[in-house]
């Protein structure tokens, strides 16, 4: 990978209408569905269902347990009856959901208790317990994350507060919100992994989120609040990495190697949020915005509740949705009706008119070369392009392999520079999502 000086060098329009705006609580729905995935992502792991139709559930009781370190314990949201253990279908991914009807009391479960670990592997199983995954987007369980530190010494842990994608602002109101939460999660590291240094790294469009934790860490000289450029995909691994430190990460390496680890700050707010109350995760802060949606908003809701329960807190739609995005308008992923339920790793829900989500007709591509001067990672999308118009798999493999198509982020740059209007974007997930299933049955076939 060559890197430049600045990883990236893309400016989006920010669309931040909602960054004033601080988050309400909704009240309690009538009923919730939980996935037992944390995010409508092929390949994720799910945990299990341990409750069934008719079970009497409280807050914060555990409704499926974790799997392995790619799946996270999930809670009840909202006290009342398990109606039904179903199948829940997310963008062709299907998973196992438990439905529960509230009693409208939101009584936590008697048994949660405030933790209180001694040491490294029982703050880690604190964590675990917690069922806090990342909520940047990619919903790994942070305590898989954090476990890196029984192996390497962290030395430095970055916490992303860049918030890049266009319309979301919930990691920006939560900074404003929570700076007591983000203070506790910093001594938590500080005491079970051993960290030296916290940086926060923030863009610069957010000066008011940058002035309150400058102002609280001013006497803490461990701590370093980074103003960074407004330049996307700023909170992308490894461009936030390289802009707040200057090391890179290489293909198949590991942050840890580095002594460094990075974890978004709404995550590390609800885990420190998990040590103080002892309630796991069961609510998020989310963005509301788009073209179709009349209030655009911030809301704290629970996890499991629908769209169409949530829009009216946000005065409904001005006309039918043209599409509707979890996450932001470059990486967000399209959902298939307004009966999609917010999930752990939901950070917005974007609403676009007919008109705004209207896509433009591709043309043959023009050999520019923008799309690879764009990407961040030097990348060639175009070779993906040609090597998913190959019949032949393992011709197919081999192309993707030799082009290092594993090594992209899925950011959307390309498509977005791209004057032929050509769904690369699109074009890499396929090809990504290919990778995986061709290695699945490589090894199923040497078994």
């Amino acid at each position: 990978m060559n890197f430049r000086k600045n990883v990236s060098t893309l400016k989006l329009p920010h669309y931040k209408s909602t960054a004033s705006i601080e988050p309400v609580r909704i009240p309690i729905p009538q009923e919730v569905l939980l996935p037992m995935s944390p995010m409508n992502k092929h390949g994720a792991t799910n945990a299990e269902p341990v409750v069934q139709a008719g079970d009497h559930v409280y807050v914060g009781q555990m409704v499926g347990r974790e799997k392995d370190r790619g799946s996270a314990h999930v809670h009840a949201s909202v006290s009342g009856t398990v109606k039904a253990v179903e199948e829940y279908r997310m963008n062709g991914a299907r998973a196992l959901a438990v439905r529960i009807e509230s009693d409208g009391k939101q009584e936590p479960s008697p048994d949660l208790r405030i933790p209180q670990p001694t040491n490294l592997d029982e703050f880690l199983q604190c964590v675990r317990d917690s069922g806090v995954v990342g909520l940047g987007g990619a919903a790994y369980p942070v305590w898989a994350k954090l476990s890196a530190a029984q192996k390497s010494h962290i030395q430095t842990v970055l916490i992303n507060g860049a918030e890049c994608e266009p319309f979301i602002t919930s990691d920006h109101r939560a900074m404003l919100e929570h700076g007591d939460l983000i203070e506790k999660g910093i001594e938590l590291l500080k005491q079970f992994l051993g960290s030296e240094e916290f940086i926060i790294g923030i863009e610069k469009n957010k000066p008011d989120a940058i002035a309150a934790l400058k102002q609280r860490f001013v006497n803490d000289p461990a701590v370093k609040v980074m103003e960074l450029g407004s330049v996307y995909p700023q909170g992308a691994k490894q461009v936030l990495l390289y802009n707040a430190t200057g090391k890179v990460v290489e293909k198949g390496q590991r942050l840890a190697s580095l002594g460094v680890i990075i974890i978004n700050v709404s995550s590390l707010i609800k885990m420190a949020e998990y040590f103080v109350t002892g309630m796991p995760m069961v609510e998020r802060i989310i963005t509301v915005d788009g073209s179709a949606v009349k209030e655009p908003k911030n809301l704290i809701v629970p996890i499991g509740i629908s769209v169409k329960d949530l829009l009216p807190y946000c005065g409904g739609l001005k006309e039918e949705p043209g599409k509707i995005l979890f996450g932001g308008a470059m990486m967000g992923k399209t959902q298939e009706s307004l009966d999609a339920v917010i999930l752990k790793a939901t950070n917005a829900v974007v609403i676009m008119d007919r008109k705004d989500a209207k896509a433009t007709e591709p043309s043959p591509c023009i050999h520019c070369g923008r799309c690879v001067a764009i990407c961040p990672l030097s990348l060639n999308p175009t070779a993906f392009d040609r090597a998913m118009q190959l019949e032949d798999d393992e011709q197919r493999a081999a192309l993707l392999t030799d082009a290092q198509v594993k090594v992209c982020m899925e950011c959307g740059c390309c498509s977005y520079v791209c004057p032929s209007h050509r769904p690369l974007a699109a074009t890499n997930s396929a090809a990504l999502s290919f990778m995986r299933s061709w290695e699945r049955a490589k090894k199923e076939g040497g078994k």
